[in-house]
């Protein structure tokens, strides 16, 4: 399944980016790479020296990245979203998903962990899964066997980050998917 698919879709709650702050913090990323790209040329005319051109050079390369539309969807940076029947593990850029049903999900733990590879989680989802689903599900978020944790027979637990919430909007999110 593909996380392109699913965007189209109604009835879907997201954990993604707010709005606000995503559309924020690109805006600010395209004018600053912008403002680079034009201070690099102005102050390096009429001779470039070795400075005008590193602002030129990398201020280029973040514009070019910022005016591809493909980066100006928030759901690439989702992790995890859910309907009335299924729960899907998403990786946005790759733009895969995984369907699980929502009998999948066994808890939810909202206290913030450090993760295997050293990064804050600041929830995790407790999944009964079967060896060839722990195998999509693993493959999907790029996790290695190691990379999984089992917390019964059959129960894994998958950490994630918080997309951009504050701990109480992040609260609110989780609370429709398993209310407390």
């Amino acid at each position: 399944m593909r996380v392109s698919e699913l965007a189209a879709q109604a009835g879907i709650r997201w954990l993604m980016p707010p709005v606000r702050r995503f559309y924020g913090v690109m805006i600010g990323l395209l004018l600053a790479s912008l403002g680079t790209v034009v201070a690099a040329l102005w102050l390096g005319y009429p001779e470039m020296g070795l400075l005008p051109w590193v602002g030129l050079v990398f201020g280029g390369i973040v514009l070019l990245m910022m005016v591809l539309p493909s980066n100006w969807q928030r759901w690439r940076l989702a992790e995890l979203a859910w309907d009335e029947r299924h729960l899907y593990l998403l990786n946005g850029g790759d733009d895969k998903a995984l369907a699980l049903p929502r009998s999948a999900l066994v808890g939810i733990a909202r206290d913030r962990k450090v993760g295997h590879d050293g990064q804050w989680l600041d929830f995790s989802l407790d999944l009964a899964l079967d060896a060839d689903t722990l195998a999509e599900a693993a493959a999907l978020l790029g996790l290695s066997r190691e990379g999984t944790h089992e917390v019964a027979p059959g129960i894994y637990r998958f950490g994630f980050k918080r997309a951009w919430h504050g701990r109480r909007a992040l609260g609110e999110v989780l609370s429709v998917l398993q209310p407390i």
